[in-house]
């Protein structure tokens, strides 16, 4: 919408998405001391959960997806708010548009992905183990995470213009196998850090879906992960697409309303 937000505005609101992403990483690296109980499907997982706790701090807390998706959003809106402010300059912005477009095709989808899975699946694993109120899911760096990346995404997808998941290309799905090998390199990182989470070295996942130890059940719940991700970035495109073709604010509102509404979880 140029009439409504000019070239200042749309730079200022990236780059402060931007800082807002990035204060929420420093601080949590610096000053987070969260102890996690981890949940695991019983009786088919083989990792204990007796006495093992997940530790996120320091350099942990960027380990889970979440932060890997949260930084590279973050890292989107500062490349593309220096892009938009310097958009005369070919030189000076063709390879940061190159990487803010990586950037934004995989961290717009991913948004997406991680609320549905911790609305549907692990916030009311949390609910079940942990009861109302006592899980971590409720706290505030949790909630902003969870849910400030849906609002920071669809606003700048619906709103503020964006960069179009499609590219110049006419295949919808040209650009697919980004998201899907962020995916798939998370997978890998997440099978080579199990001992990492605790002093202990005892072996633990943050997810119970990663819980390599399920056999069977740990493949399917990779291919289901790497199908809903698929589906959120066609989803993305389909938004994108309805967005680019002259759609009235009214319906740009309302599709914003109802992905938050599908995606978004703020309280027990």
């Amino acid at each position: 919408y140029p009439d409504a937000v000019s070239l200042n505005a749309l730079i200022a609101i990236r780059f402060l998405f931007g800082l807002f992403c990035l204060s929420v990483t420093v601080h949590a690296v610096l000053f987070a001391n969260d102890k996690i109980k981890p949940t695991y499907l019983k009786p088919y997982s083989k990792l204990r959960d007796d006495d093992t706790y997940i530790h996120l701090k320091g350099k942990t807390f960027l380990y889970p997806f979440t932060c890997w998706s949260w930084n590279l959003l973050g890292l989107y809106f500062f490349l593309s708010s220096y892009i938009a402010a310097y958009s005369e300059e070919e030189n000076t912005t063709k390879q940061l548009t190159t990487l803010a477009l990586i950037s934004w095709k995989i961290a717009a989808p991913t948004t997406l992905l991680i609320g549905a899975i911790v609305k549907y699946a692990l916030w009311p694993a949390a609910l079940k183990n942990k009861g109302r109120g006592n899980h971590n899911f409720i706290n505030l760096r949790p909630l902003l995470q969870h849910n400030a990346n849906i609002v920071m995404a669809l606003t700048e997808l619906l709103f503020l213009g964006g960069i179009p998941l499609k590219g110049n290309e006419t295949s919808l799905y040209k650009h697919l196998p980004l998201p899907l090998l962020f995916g798939v390199a998370y997978v890998f990182f997440s099978w080579s850090t199990l001992r990492h989470w605790n002093p202990k070295g005892i072996p633990a996942a943050l997810y119970f879906f990663m819980d390599p130890t399920l056999g069977w059940r740990h493949t399917i719940s990779l291919w289901i992960l790497l199908f809903v991700l698929g589906l959120f970035y066609t989803i993305y495109c389909a938004i994108e697409a309805l967005s680019t073709s002259g759609s009235s604010t009214t319906t740009s509102v309302l599709m914003f309303l109802v992905v938050c509404f599908v995606t978004c979880r703020f309280r027990d």
